[in-house]
């Protein structure tokens, strides 16, 4: 099957992540998909996307505010299609990114991925909202009760915060609190990437512990045989402790118990502004050494978990 992809230049990130989870079906040569990207230097743009359009057998729209207000995404490319489905010679699978008035578009037609068409930015983990796209562009190639009609309902739209820059001082207490809160917030997270991935064919994941100080779970991916993970993070008492791991203090640690890895960490640190977390798993590269949040300690650890299980 080939597929033609629509998209907004000003959403090239989000194809190439798009492109990146569809490289297995490619190489099943399940699919073969073309973008403008595939136009030589000198080569005729409207010419060859007519030709590649028509040659398509599935027609994959990156839905986003900037690909409804292109004209010619939307009015060359879209409306072409549209034309081609009512003479059965196309599939239309709208792919939603970013929140946008897709709704109120002919789109709204058509059944909209990830499920119920939440957008892939508003998802916890971008990994697992491309994992469901797969999933079900899977099952419409190989014919598996795949349903064209759209169930999705709109989305709230969050405003985004301000935030400002104060110089603080920050106690033990204060040191602490953060410590713990961020790993609540860690496990919430956790949670929630566990919960997004179930709606997955055959992955199951199963909590075994959650309090204060540990966290563990099992992810199972049954699509391929003996594709287990269990994950434990856990953080420690007292935020003056050392470590007897190489790496040094360790606030927060996970591993993944099958492996029998060392314990990969993140260290409490903070500066006049605020505190945050510094990821010391390899010391001798600067790149490792980044300020990082709850959530993308959250992110670090379940793109190596779901990579471990092979939904990657």
């Amino acid at each position: 099957m080939k597929a033609f992809i629509s998209y907004s230049h000003a959403d090239e990130a989000m194809l190439i992540k798009l492109k990146t989870h569809l490289a297995h079906l490619e190489r099943e040569r399940l699919l073969t998909s073309w973008t403008d990207q595939e136009i030589s230097a000198g080569g005729r743009l409207n010419e060859n996307i007519s030709e590649n359009l028509r040659d398509a057998d599935l027609f994959i729209a990156l839905l986003s505010p900037d690909y409804i207000a292109s004209n010619y995404c939307y009015e060359k490319e879209f409306l072409k299609a549209i034309e081609m489905v009512k003479n059965g010679e196309l599939i239309i699978v709208p792919i939603v990114i970013e929140p946008c008035e897709w709704l109120s578009t002919p789109f709204k037609d058509f059944k909209a991925l990830p499920k119920d068409g939440k957008a892939i930015s508003e998802w916890q983990n971008f990994n697992t909202a491309f994992l469901n796209v797969i999933q079900e562009l899977r099952k419409l190639i190989s014919g598996d009760n795949y349903q064209a009609t759209n169930t999705a309902t709109p989305n709230n739209v969050a405003l985004p915060s301000r935030n400002y820059r104060l110089k603080k001082d920050f106690d033990s207490i204060q040191k602490l609190q953060f410590k713990q809160d961020t790993f609540e917030e860690v496990k919430e997270l956790m949670i929630g990437f566990f919960k997004e991935v179930d709606s997955l064919e055959d992955v199951k994941h199963m909590v075994t512990r959650n309090n204060g100080n540990d966290f563990e779970a099992y992810l199972v991916n049954r699509n391929k045989i003996n594709t287990e993970s269990k994950l434990k993070i856990s953080i420690s008492a007292d935020s003056d402790s050392s470590s007897h791991f190489t790496l040094g203090k360790s606030d927060l640690k996970y591993t993944f118990e099958e492996t029998q890895d060392y314990y990969k960490s993140f260290e409490l640190s903070n500066d006049e502004y605020g505190m945050f977390w510094i990821n010391r798993n390899n010391p001798f590269n600067n790149r490792e050494v980044q300020h990082m949040d709850s959530k993308a300690i959250a992110n670090r650890i379940w793109d190596e978990l779901i990579e471990k299980v092979g939904l990657v």
